[in-house]
């Protein structure tokens, strides 16, 4: 081999290894979830509809356009954005997501942003209610905050806008965090080509909760191409 095609071969080396490094860039973890086992699932594009696997668990969903994500304004006239059921160890789970953009607030003008709310209903007894909008402004970021409910269960939900080892926000986020009684139970991490998950465990209330919320989250997100 040449000297000049070893240091071709050399130099795409590095370039893929570069890609590669961004393309896997991590969300910063809460440490009350860093030593959780993470799971990936999904599809390096969503689509319109599709259907994969969660821990063996089939996803089915349908999105009500090609491009959907909470950081992105809400395609015109769009009122259904989202439905997904989850065949989960309590069985199957079904979720009808509505959406609307609320007139903007003070922190939506200093942002240029219009932040646009996703509400989710799952019928299946006790009946659940997610929603999130806007957030808090966080360092000149305007976040996403909100909160899951089924029965007397509440979760939490903010996004995240810190890569790991980074000390600089993103202005969209890099993933959304699950809390109960004010703790970190669980993380979407959505730095990837795929979004993965650290949860509690899915049998229980709460690992159903987290992951039902997870889903919402992931499936209105746009994946890195």
């Amino acid at each position: 081999m040449s000297r000049s095609s070893a240091i071709v071969l050399a130099l795409t080396a590095l370039l893929a290894a570069g890609c590669a490094s961004l393309h896997e860039t991590r969300m910063a973890q809460a440490a009350s979830v860093a030593g959780v086992a993470q799971e990936s699932f999904g599809k390096p594009a969503w689509g319109r509809q599709g259907e994969f696997l969660l821990n063996g668990q089939r996803v089915r969903y349908e999105r009500g356009a090609e491009r959907l994500a909470l950081f992105e304004p809400l395609p015109a006239a769009l009122r259904t954005p989202l439905r997904f059921s989850w065949a989960g160890p309590a069985g199957d789970s079904a979720a009808v997501c509505e959406a609307w953009t609320p007139e903007q607030s003070a922190n939506g003008r200093l942002t240029d942003s219009r932040p646009w709310v996703l509400s989710c209903r799952w019928g299946s007894a006790p009946a659940a209610m997610l929603q999130i909008g806007e957030g808090q402004m966080r360092r000149g970021r305007l976040g996403r905050e909100g909160a899951y409910r089924r029965g007397e269960l509440t979760v939490g939900l903010r996004s995240v806008h810190l890569r790991e080892g980074s000390v600089q926000p993103q202005a969209a986020a890099v993933g959304y965090e699950m809390l109960y009684q004010g703790t970190v139970v669980g993380s979407l991490d959505l730095g990837g080509a795929q979004p993965r998950l650290r949860r509690p465990d899915p049998a229980t209330p709460l690992g159903r909760a987290v992951t039902e919320a997870a889903l919402a989250l992931a499936l209105a997100w746009e994946p890195s191409r």
